[in-house]
């Protein structure tokens, strides 16, 4: 390696080449393509934002005045200033540029614009320069991690894995500097990496083939969570017994063959099997209604031993360490809060280390995975439903963003190379299969679908996946007497969610995928008629909540190529309106307690997402009021005139809208109980357990912290919203119907095209 020291900046042949690619933060921008890669779901930039960017790029970290912005871009025209103004909302809504300080682009008032952001120049094999500008983004330190860790991130974004095994090394430039206001010194550093592609046209772009589906399992019953051996030879997953009883740990070979009863087993269900890297082992837990605890037994059967407890089983995820010595998990850094962070847990002593690693005590990181490697982890941030994935040194230290859709991801695992992560996601609507670029941040569909869980082989090119043929029925529930069956309500083929009952009690608003897509409907219980209300077969539909009147609902609309904006429907008409912004992502909305005032939570996957009370949205007297930042999920209760919400930090919180002051209420509810509690005259009922039999339903005294368990619901649930019925002697939750999933397998081979 040669390291070279040059105090010359970007070329104008660089900048303004055809196919020019930067990284700009943690987002890739092609500026041919007028797209930024890391984020497919947005519209193609426009021809003005990217020579703004571009202009940006070329003095980074530097000042550049509104009047050089405006010559340089719009040469020979007369433009307004509003123009540059539309061109800087765009670019920061792009790379979801909502913080503060800004972490992208910084306004200097009454002057003009600078980019702070890291920039990186990519593909580019003749100069292979790299520009970082010399306001990066802060690096965690914790001691001789850190330093470690940030080479090591600097390594996986840069250096990409052929399809051979080897490494391909792209030269590179860091900036260094310093940058102040009025007066900028900066230091160039050209870094030359072995294995350079003189006789490359262009650096290739991998992308994934998938070949040689097929389905492993067909049996009646549910086989889930399938995980390969290392090998790729054998797959642990687990499945009802023949009695029909809870769910038990089993191993086979890839080809048909004898199952294998891992487990003892009791009255407690079991899942989520993971093998040990030599193959000789296999991790499980056990999940009642009181928490989970981790075993683990040989791949053979037998000789079980136990690990130690989990809180929830909804967010237990769990690898082996590279040795195989220990397992990763995550835990509460508080015990009971709601925070989740990376912990490793030593099979020999039982101790406990949490990782040393770029996190807030608001973060939320769970299902952690080694690359093939062992050099790296991968994890997801944000409990769902909005999560995005990360990479970090197996060392700690600094972290990287990998996908920017804060969506709901059902599991994700490494590429054989490392280079990409495999993940299952319903951010465009149906659960599905992704391949993300870890360098890049590039997404591509692998064309699986349904499909949820993916696992790979260390060894081969084959992956496994759940193909879930789980229905979720909408179903009324007796509280008073356990022995009166659910019954189901606006039966269908398809998978009912989100059940809200209008304030009368005589309709239900509730999504459906009845249609082919995650649709709005409504059910009339008079009748027993359901109808769609929304039908936009390209734009899903989430979490719809009732005006006071009953005469609207609010609804999230995920736009394709856009955001998440927060729509009202007039149910008699059908006629919708926009209520959010369009530079804005909305996680949820309802209902404030005024007329024509709302409840937004805008933001993407974790602590950055802001609770605002919205007055007259769209209107020329449109007026906001934060009320909380890394919020969760929220209620209004309009009888009290006081906002109810989870953090991501944890537990459960109480603002008064009059007085403007909030309290904290208490940790049972958490952001890992997400949105299933409601507020019932008062109170906040709550449900626990996840997939498991029973669903308990609990009642919370606000005022004291007193709690108690109002029922066991003998159903299982995936989808943990309710609604109670006036009476409070029924509920209607959405229930696991027909479950038939299945495990299928195809093979994963990379190909890379210029």
């Amino acid at each position: 390696m040669n390291l070279q020291v040059s105090s010359r900046g970007p070329t104008e042949d660089l900048l303004t080449g055809p196919n020019l690619r930067l990284r700009i933060g943690e987002h890739i921008v092609d500026t041919g393509a007028l797209r930024v890669l890391t984020r497919p779901e947005l519209p193609r930039l426009t021809n003005k934002a990217v020579a703004v960017l571009i202009e940006l790029v070329r003095h980074a970290g530097q000042t550049v005045t509104r009047d050089q912005l405006l010559d340089r871009v719009w040469t020979g025209r007369f433009p307004t200033p509003d123009v540059l103004t539309q061109a800087i909302k765009e670019l920061r809504r792009a790379f979801a540029d909502d913080s503060k300080p800004p972490q992208y682009i910084e306004t200097i008032p009454k002057i003009g614009y600078r980019l702070v952001a890291t920039v990186l120049m990519l593909d580019d094999p003749e100069s292979g320069i790299v520009f970082e500008s010399a306001m990066s983004r802060p690096v965690f330190v914790g001691d001789q991690i850190g330093e470690t860790a940030n080479a090591e991130i600097a390594e996986i974004a840069e250096h990409t894995i052929a399809p051979d095994g080897s490494r391909r090394r792209a030269r590179m430039v860091w900036l260094l500097g310093a940058a102040a206001l009025g007066a900028v010194v900066a230091t160039m550093a050209i870094l030359v990496m072995q294995g350079r592609m003189r006789d490359t046209a262009a650096a290739p772009t991998a992308t994934w083939k998938v070949s040689d589906t097929r389905a492993l399992t067909s049996d009646p019953g549910a086989e889930r969570r399938p995980h390969l051996a290392p090998d790729g030879t054998r797959i642990a997953f687990s499945a009802g017994d023949s009695g029909g009883g809870p769910s038990r740990i089993f191993a086979r070979s890839i080809e048909p063959s004898q199952i294998v009863r891992i487990s003892g087993g009791d009255a407690q269900q079991e899942g989520l099997p993971v093998w040990s890297p030599d193959g000789t082992r296999i991790a499980f837990q056990r999940a009642n209604e009181n928490g989970c605890t981790i075993y683990v037994a040989s791949s053979l059967g037998g000789d079980e031993r136990e690990v130690g407890a989990c809180r929830d089983s909804s967010v237990s995820y769990y690898d082996w360490t590279p040795d195989g010595r220990g397992l990763i998990t995550a835990q509460s850094t508080t015990h009971d809060g709601g925070d989740l962070a990376l912990v490793t847990l030593d099979l020999d002593s039982g101790t406990k280390a949490f990782l040393n690693y770029a996190r807030t005590p608001a973060d939320q990181d769970l299902e952690p995975h080694y690359s093939p490697d062992g050099r790296f982890i991968a994890f997801r941030r944000g409990v769902a439903p909005y999560s995005d994935l990360y990479v970090m040194p197996a060392v700690g230290g600094d972290v990287h963003q990998v996908t920017h859709i804060a969506s709901r991801i059902r599991g994700h695992a490494w590429s054989r190379d490392g280079s990409a992560l495999i993940f299952a996601s319903n951010f465009a609507g149906v659960m599905s299969l992704y391949a993300v670029d870890v360098a890049s941040g590039a997404v591509q569909p692998l064309g699986v679908s349904p499909a949820e869980y993916p696992s790979a082989a260390r060894n081969t090119d084959a992956i496994v996946y759940e193909i879930p043929r789980t229905q979720s029925e909408m179903a009324l529930i007796d509280l008073d007497d356990a022995n009166v069956p659910p019954r189901t309500l606006a039966p269908s083929t398809g998978s009912d969610y989100a059940a809200a009952l209008s304030p009368t009690a005589d309709r239900l608003a509730f999504i459906s995928n009845r249609s082919g897509q995650l649709q709005l409907w409504l059910y009339d219980r008079a009748t027993e008629i359901a109808t769609p209300l929304t039908d936009k077969a390209d734009t899903p539909v989430f979490w719809p909540r009732w005006s006071a009147d009953g005469k609207k609902i609010v609804a999230v609309a995920s736009i394709p190529g856009s955001s998440r904006q927060l729509i009202e429907i007039d149910v008699a008409s059908r006629r919708q309106r926009v209520l959010s912004k369009p530079d804005e992502s909305i996680l949820f909305g309802g209902y404030a307690v005024e007329a024509d005032t709302y409840l937004f939570a805008i933001g993407s996957s974790g602590r950055n997402n802001e609770l605002v009370l919205v007055r007259h949205p769209r209107e020329a007297d449109e007026s906001r009021q934060l009320i909380e930042s890394g919020i969760a999920f929220a209620q209004v209760d309009a009888d009290r005139r006081a906002v109810y919400y989870t953090t991501t930090a944890g537990g459960l919180y109480r603002y008064d809208l009059d007085r403007g002051d909030k309290r904290f209420v208490s940790s049972k509810v958490s952001s890992v109980t997400t949105n299933g509690w409601r507020i019932v005259d008062g109170d906040i009922w709550y449900l626990t357990g996840f997939e498991v039999k029973p669903t308990i339903l609990h009642e919370l005294d606000p005022a004291t912290g007193e709690e108690h368990v109002l029922s066991h619901i003998d159903v299982s649930v995936r989808d943990v919203n309710f609604t109670v019925m006036p009476d409070h002697k029924s509920l209607v939750l959405s229930q696991i119907g027909t479950e038939d999933t299945d495990i299928g397998m195809f093979t994963l081979t990379r190909t890379d095209t210029h």
